[in-house]
């Protein structure tokens, strides 16, 4: 038939093109903020993929954890106090010669002494613990300056051969009883400085050391215990959040030099009212 009449909005036959209502209230003071008529298309992304790959530690954890609880060895300090070790055997051969006294510094009996380390971590894992932690709380080089040991060759040395010498315990217990595997827990303490607060009360803006400092420290710490052979890392006793902090930055830089990461826990201390931990 023959066509109708044109129409408002254009020639006959034609539907009108709608039209969007007149912008009022914001959008008519601010028109640059109106969502634009096109957007551009959603793009397709790729999944993440980890590249920092993790060790089988973190499966054999996870397995046995969705099981049962996991028990962790106890305090290594007041367990060595009942040696009633003297100075010379703090000392022993390689530092019959330092020029600071070093009893006290438990850390080095790994290597001065490293029978009685091992008996105090054999007799935790005869106890049941699925987990023992190395002989470090105090390896780094921040906490080994108050004995004058702060050199970078001997605390490699102590954490790598603290880490050997509780790995061993757990391979040998791990072989008499394999339903029953145990880890090595390289022990990462807190320092005996305290990024948070001042050590001088005159000045609260003063700090012992910085961040980037506590950082480097927890660093070669961090690889001499990999180096050494541990399961997993544990960064304990915690006080202060910002070393905490640190500590795991520290832990992330070296996972990512390394290309692998092995599982990562956290023990902190919280202190009550009346001053117990």
């Amino acid at each position: 038939g023959p066509a109708g009449p044109a129409g408002p909005a254009g020639p006959a036959g034609l539907a009108a093109a709608p039209t969007a209502p007149p912008a009022s209230g914001y959008l008519a003071m601010y028109p640059e903020v109106a969502p634009k008529a096109e957007l551009a298309p959603v793009p397709t992304y790729a999944k993440w993929v980890d590249p920092i790959k993790p060790t089988a530690a973190f499966a054999q954890l996870n397995k046995i954890m969705s099981e049962r609880i996991m028990v962790i060895d106890g305090a290594m300090g007041t367990a060595v106090q009942k040696y009633r070790l003297s100075e010379e055997d703090f000392r022993g051969e390689r530092y019959k010669n330092h020029t600071h006294d070093l009893k006290g510094n438990n850390d080095i009996l790994v290597i001065t002494k490293p029978d009685v380390v091992e008996e105090i971590h054999s007799k935790y894992l005869a106890a049941g613990a699925d987990i023992i932690e190395t002989n470090t709380f105090n390896s780094t080089m921040i906490s080994q300056a108050d004995y004058e040991l702060d050199q970078k060759e001997e605390v490699y040395l102590i954490n790598k051969t603290a880490a050997q010498l509780a790995k061993k315990c757990c391979v040998a217990f791990t072989a008499k009883n394999p339903s029953k595997p145990r880890f090595a827990a390289g022990a990462v303490g807190p320092t005996n400085k305290t990024l948070s607060v001042s050590p001088s009360v005159e000045n609260p803006a003063f700090r012992g050391c910085t961040y980037d400092e506590i950082v480097e420290a927890y660093f070669e710490q961090v690889e001499a215990l990999i180096d050494g052979g541990v399961d997993m890392l544990l960064v304990e006793t915690i006080f202060d959040t910002l070393n905490a902090k640190a500590a795991m930055y520290a832990i992330d830089l070296f996972f990512e030099k390394w290309g692998q990461k092995i599982p990562v826990f956290v023990s902190g201390t919280i202190v009550d009212n009346s001053g117990r931990t």
